[in-house]
């Protein structure tokens, strides 16, 4: 299992009997007080990190999660540019490297599976990167389903608002009463059907464990 630093994270590992490979996120700072030119540190670790794990046995089925520091949610107009990237260009250039060493290390006929943190659309105000970075990651399944396919290795979603649902969501309400559901529970669950033989067949698609809080 490939996943930034999450306790959390973790103990999904454990429950999946993975080995735990955490990815760095790198920060970012800025040149001016008021955030207005932000730049990312200088910094070798994501690369680093990419070249120790590029090597090694394949795997027949690999977990990715990049999950950041988790941040408030904050209307898109009040964010700085210094602000928006630590929150969305930072945790995907890592989902990028980890996804990049996962199609690398799958064994043919393996399976991946991207866990990513996404806001049900109803409720996804105040999470303008967290949503911008999950959408991007479906992208991301549904072209290295694409690529890897040929040599019969499945990719697939799931995404889970575990951590940023809000204490109060807007009707309607989920059709589960478990919302958001819990990491070790509904959400590991998905991960491990996902990455099970009965769905031989499925590939490039994306499951929401949010209890039904994405229904439409």
């Amino acid at each position: 299992m490939i996943a930034s630093p999450l306790d959390a994270l973790r103990e999904m590992a454990a429950a999946l009997e993975a080995e735990y490979a955490a990815v760095p996120i790198c920060p970012v700072e800025s040149e001016s007080p008021d955030g207005a030119d932000a730049v990312w540190r200088e910094s070798t670790a994501l690369d680093a990190w990419r070249a120790e794990h590029l090597v090694g046995a394949p795997c027949n089925a690999i977990v990715v999660a990049v999950w950041p520091e988790q941040h408030l949610s904050t209307p898109f107009t009040d964010m700085s540019p210094t602000d928006f990237a630590r929150r969305s260009e930072w945790p995907f250039a890592a989902w990028c490297a980890a996804l990049g060493v996962a199609a690398s290390r799958c064994a043919d006929g393996g399976a991946i599976v991207a866990l990513a943190e996404r806001p049900s659309p109803l409720d996804c105000a105040g999470w303008a990167p967290e949503s911008g970075v999950a959408d991007a990651v479906e992208a991301l399944v549904r072209s290295l389903a694409r690529s890897e396919g040929q040599r019969g290795v499945r990719v697939n979603g799931v995404t889970t608002p575990a951590r940023l649902a809000p204490a109060h969501t807007v009707a309607p309400q989920p059709s589960l009463p478990s919302f958001p559901g819990r990491i070790d529970h509904e959400v590991t669950q998905a991960v491990a059907m996902l990455l099970g033989a009965g769905v031989a067949g499925v590939t490039g698609t994306v499951v929401h464990a949010d209890c039904g809080r994405s229904w439409r």
